[in-house]
């Protein structure tokens, strides 16, 4: 016998219907959530073999500095559209020199060297030699600007003396080494060509003093870059 909600349905012309089962969307959600997620693992893996050996600063790099192989350390790096300096070409700049002072740790770019002297057509590099009472007790690093000034000797006559004790106002350190006598120091200095004879000469009695000035300073003559 048919009972009374089935007997309307009946009536009606219609057949019941089960309910209908949720199980296979849950499924299929599931499994595309599986997907994205396998997805995104593989991107991650794809992006991190992206990565390559390049070059990075081992310490500090002075501006001007001239490259070993010691100033180079090598790290994993993504370039991500930056131009950095692959591990494999460290040869081609050992014996450059550095266009900026560069801290340790920095990933190295092809523009932060030149192979090129770095003098310019209108200047010279010229040599002093110093003792520690000519110079501040801290010896001047490759790239500081310092100020030259004219110092009396003993044998310093009064004619051979210039009007202006300063005889060039600010120069750029491009070399520092040891001098030949104990406790001495040569710097090369950066200068204009009208002023080179004169720092030579000064330099070659021994008549010149230097102090360190501001690192922003900008000396009257400076380093190419490009």
């Amino acid at each position: 016998m048919i009972s009374t909600p089935e007997r309307e349905t009946f009536e009606r012309g219609r057949l019941p219907v089960a309910p209908r089962d949720k199980r296979p969307a849950l499924a299929a959600l599931a499994l595309l959530l599986i997907l994205l997620g396998a997805l995104g693992s593989a991107l991650l893996v794809f992006r991190s073999g992206d990565r390559e050996s390049v070059l990075a600063a081992r310490d500090d790099i002075a501006f001007g500095q001239v490259m070993s192989r010691d100033d180079f350390s090598t790290v994993r790096a993504a370039a991500d559209g930056v131009a950095l300096v692959p591990a494999r070409l460290i040869d081609s700049y050992v014996g450059t020199r550095a266009t900026s002072a560069i801290p340790a740790g920095a990933l190295l770019s092809p523009k932060m060297f030149n192979v090129n002297t770095l003098v310019p057509d209108d200047g010279e590099g010229v040599g002093i030699v110093l003792d520690p009472t000519r110079r501040p007790s801290q010896v001047p690093k490759t790239g500081q600007i310092v100020r030259v000034y004219f110092v009396a000797g003993s044998g310093t006559s009064t004619e051979s003396q210039p009007d202006n004790p300063v005889i060039v106002n600010a120069a750029r350190v491009i070399g520092v080494g040891h001098g030949a006598g104990a406790g001495t120091t040569s710097i090369t200095l950066l200068v204009r060509s009208d002023l080179a004879s004169d720092v030579a000469n000064y330099a070659s009695s021994g008549n010149l003093a230097v102090t360190v000035l501001p690192d922003d300073t900008k000396p009257s003559i400076d380093w190419k870059t490009q």
